[in-house]
């Protein structure tokens, strides 16, 4: 275990993991060394399956304790500790205020940033307008719980989800005359995507309007915007919430303003000081209200298709604030209309004809396609995130965003030559 930073200096990264291994690459590529601490439980395998050990100067395991972490840390001499995954983020908090406070969240309101329950209540008390939400860690009493905060399955639909879960894990909606006590006991005491048990579940109002994700980074408590996107998602079976396709915004978007100005009230109460976030928010007739907000860079190749849009990212905006490069602390602005798009599929089978999905690569625009899928594998009705990005994406970039939608729908044609094939038994 190194003692002493090498080359430009160590960055410790905190479960790096998903979009954490990306942080790292970049930063090696920078000079720096990175020394991963693992934090427990482990997440889920699909969530984990991209990190190496070997990539890192070492690893320490966060079992060991907090203070022993730190001192050992601490010889390390570090120059900035990152969360590398939302299940990183309390950790590298404490670290960070401890060893690097100039790189560092406000670490009183550490749990606000982690915890759907705890932001919520965070930012009702600061004035910021929220979704309703109850929180609960017991099935029985929930439904008169609900009732006490205003919500109720009598008078509309209610959203329930996992507080400390991520990419839409666990997210559950139930509709008007639904069973909401059974959606909650589904949910407590259950593994979630992360690996932790749900002890904590969220019942709240279901709101409609257009989603939105605001991706900031964070400079001595000045919040830059480094991208806008639009999600567009449908319903599939009893998800109702599938990524179709995600798009980035231009700068002078007539929504953005008003979004922007949200986000930044939301980052304020949360305590943020530095570093990227990546926030949900729902814009609806009334108003945005905050989904939830997490306070580390953006998985699904988010970070990426930054670059190709805008020329910039919260990755490249980490390494400027270490290296001492001429800070990039304006927002963005958008150089290619950029769209991720996502395979969807809306039964059980065995899958075949992805030949034909080789044609996405020849769309003009298409800058990036990814495809795990063979034919003769299972698939199921796709559900979240992490479903969507296993199966397969395309990412369209052009100046011109008629080519961009016009590819886009030649994807969904091209998706339509797919075979789904029941097994006999109707299970995939």
């Amino acid at each position: 275990m190194p003692t002493e930073p090498a080359g430009a200096g160590t960055v410790v990264l905190v479960d790096p993991y998903s979009s954490g291994v990306a942080l790292g690459r970049t930063l090696r590529r920078a000079g720096f060394d990175t020394h991963a601490v693992l934090t427990s439980p482990r997440p889920d395998p699909s969530y984990t399956r991209t990190f190496q050990a070997a990539d890192h100067a070492g690893t320490t395991e966060a079992a060991i304790g907090f203070e022993e972490v730190l001192d050992r840390v601490r010889r390390m001499r570090p120059v900035a500790v990152f969360p590398g995954a939302e299940c990183g983020v309390e950790f590298a908090d404490a670290l960070a205020a401890r060893l690097t406070p100039e790189f560092a969240n406000d670490p009183e309101r550490s749990q606000a940033r982690r915890d759907k329950a705890v932001m919520m209540r965070t930012l009702r008390a600061a004035g910021v307008p929220t979704i309703p939400t109850v929180a609960v860690d017991d099935w029985r009493g929930c439904v008169e719980a609900a009732a006490a905060g205003g919500l109720s399955t009598d008078t509309g639909a209610l959203v329930v989800k996992p507080a400390r879960s991520s990419l839409s894990d666990g997210l559950t909606l139930v509709p008007e005359g639904g069973d909401l006590e059974a959606a909650v006991r589904g949910l407590l005491g259950a593994v979630n995507l992360l690996g932790a048990v749900n002890e904590t579940v969220l019942i709240q109002r279901r709101m409609y309007g257009t989603e939105y994700v605001v991706d900031t980074f964070t400079r001595n408590g000045r919040h830059a915007v480094t991208s806008v996107c639009r999600y567009n998602k449908v319903p599939v079976g009893p998800s109702f919430a599938v990524y179709e396709s995600t798009d980035f915004r231009p700068e002078d978007a007539p929504e953005n303003p008003g979004l922007i100005a949200y986000v930044r009230r939301v980052l304020d109460a949360l305590g943020v000081r530095f570093g990227p976030c990546h926030t949900e928010v729902l814009l609806t007739a009334d108003g945005p209200v905050l989904m939830e907000s997490g306070a580390r860079l953006a998985g699904a190749g988010l970070a990426g298709a930054s670059e190709l849009a805008t020329g910039g990212s919260a990755l490249s905006r980490y390494v400027h604030s270490l290296t001492g490069a001429a800070p990039d602390e304006g927002d963005y602005r958008l150089r290619r209309r950029v769209r991720g798009v996502y395979l969807i599929f809306r039964r059980a089978g065995t899958v075949g004809n992805t030949a034909a999905l080789g044609r996405v690569r020849q769309l003009r625009s298409c800058r990036h396609f990814q495809l795990s899928l063979r034919d003769g594998d299972p698939v199921a009705p796709t559900t979240g995130l992490m479903s969507t990005m296993d199966r397969g994406w395309a990412l369209l970039a052009d100046r011109d965003i008629d080519r961009v939608e016009a590819d886009h729908a030649e994807f969904r044609r091209i998706e339509q030559e797919l075979r789904v094939v029941a097994d006999e038994d109707g299970t995939p």
